[in-house]
């Protein structure tokens, strides 16, 4: 423990040469280091905290904190949530001659014993991510709580609307206010009886698979950037998938080659950092659409985030001859747990929903449904895109410039247009898996951009508090120091 006699007579022996080149932090770094290895500090033991460490050798807590986290990038130690630093066991290797062999006892006995440890073991050192690089969820900062309850209770004051499973192609109040907000901001040509809500993106594609399937489809193609719960829904209904990318030059002739009956696509996410598909490459496959007789599947995820003009409107909204099948969500703007979707359907899709409308129940809940309609009804929806715009933009530069302070010439940085993502390419000759792996040990989650060559990343800023972003980009400089 921290008050442990042996702990303190330990820490009290670390002298800081202040006329040194070496930088302080790496004076405690190496000190703490040697401790470890030397046995003066056994497994288990937990380390001063930051602020008593810091404050016992005169020097600021940041630069104890770069020690402690480049001994937890290495292995040394493993930070607790609001606990001391923990020393962790270090590997014991002694050498054994040719004339100490195992037996075939032994053999058994040990490889039982060290499945039953590993398993302990796993448990025990399974990374604990501190902050999260990776994830692309709606950042709870931007989202004002406060206002989405008042349209809870004013829906609560109508509680016999809420006694029934409701419209299995949903609340028509939202379908109405859907239909008018598509059609403004996103260009969508619609009209609220072509509209189907559902429970998030995965039950529109469900009801969309359904319906393509009994038109007798099977052969689709889907965007590689796309996650693979989307190509595991078409599975499951007997789709024939392949992956292509949406930015390829030869897509639409791969899209022929291959016979391709739908092609699942994110027009206005062309990637991670907000660019998006070309206006040419949108009338390219339009035209193949058309020829073809294939349906185009419109995933228009993350349009609303562009920081800076109007977004481009969407493929669905250049259709004359209705091969496009629109599906939305507003998981980016609201928290993710308020699960909702919409899709926009051609009429001839439309139709064979309505003939089968007793096989799809409302996936949505009614009460979340009515309550999104009310917000969009009074203009708090636009005002929660702008804010995150905003937001976004603002923390979006934040990180870039943090990124460039603590890692600077060892990496480059591509700043975004939209979305949550800063792409950034790491000069190393390590492989991308050991990168990797450096961050998770430091307690960092970070997502590999396999779209591009080299050692190539995404980094999300969108679930770290913008108090706490600088602290996070110093772990993952201390983590990947000197790769």
């Amino acid at each position: 423990m921290f008050n442990d006699t042996r702990t303190k007579e330990v820490t009290k022996m670390l002298a800081l040469d202040r006329e040194s080149a070496e930088p302080l932090y790496e004076q405690i770094y190496r000190y703490i280091k040697e401790a470890i290895e030397g046995g003066h500090f056994v497994a288990g033991t937990r380390l001063p905290s930051v602020r008593a460490l810091a404050a016992e050798n005169g020097v600021s807590k940041i630069t104890v904190e770069q020690a402690y986290v480049q001994l937890a990038a290495e292995g040394y130690i493993r930070a607790h949530n609001r606990s001391p630093y923990e020393v962790l066991d270090l590997p014991y290797y002694e050498e054994v001659t040719s004339t100490l062999l195992p037996t075939e006892k032994s053999k058994r006995v040990g490889a039982e014993e060290d499945n039953h440890v590993s398993a302990q073991a796993m448990e025990r050192m399974k990374p604990v991510v501190y902050y999260n690089f990776a994830t692309g969820a709606m950042d709870p900062e931007g989202f004002d709580y406060t206002r989405w309850k008042r349209y809870i209770g004013y829906v609560l004051r109508e509680p016999e609307r809420l006694m029934g499973y409701g419209d299995s192609q949903g609340e028509s109040v939202l379908r109405e206010n859907l239909a008018t907000y598509l059609q403004g901001a996103r260009g969508v040509q619609s009209t609220a009886d072509r509209i189907i809500i559902g429970s998030g993106t995965q039950s529109s594609v469900a009801v969309t698979a359904s319906l393509l399937r009994r038109r007798g489809l099977r052969r689709i193609a889907v965007d590689s950037s796309l996650y693979n719960v989307i190509i595991g829904v078409f599975e499951d209904c007997g789709f024939s998938v392949i992956t292509v990318s949406q930015d390829s030059e030869d897509l639409v002739q791969r899209l022929v080659d291959e016979r391709i009956e739908v092609f699942y696509c994110t027009p206005s996410h062309g990637d991670s950092q907000g660019r998006v598909m070309s206006v040419a490459r949108r009338k390219e496959l339009l035209r193949w659409a058309s020829l073809s007789k294939a349906y185009i599947i419109e995933d228009d995820y993350d349009s609303e985030l562009r920081y800076y003009g109007r977004p481009m409107a969407s493929l669905q909204g250049l259709d004359k001859e209705e091969r496009v099948i629109y599906i939305g969500t507003p998981s980016k703007v609201l928290p993710p747990s308020i699960r909702l979707s919409y899709m926009v359907l051609p009429q001839d899709l439309m139709d064979d929903f309505i003939k089968g409308k007793e096989r799809y129940r409302q996936s949505a809940g009614v009460m979340e449904q009515l309550v999104w309609a009310r917000y969009i009804e009074a203009g708090e929806w636009s005002k929660q895109i702008r804010r995150l715009r905003k937001h976004y933009a603002e923390k979006s530069r934040y990180m870039a410039k943090l990124l460039m302070t603590y890692l600077g010439d060892s990496i480059i940085v591509t700043a975004p247009e939209g979305g949550v993502y800063i792409g950034v390419t790491v000069h190393t000759v390590l492989p991308k898996s050991l990168v990797t792996q450096r961050a998770l040990a430091a307690g960092l989650a970070v997502k590999e951009d396999r779209t591009v060559d080299g050692v190539s990343y995404l980094l999300s800023f969108s679930a770290i508090p913008t108090q706490q972003l600088e602290k996070a980009v110093m772990r993952l400089a201390a983590a990947w120091k000197g790769i």
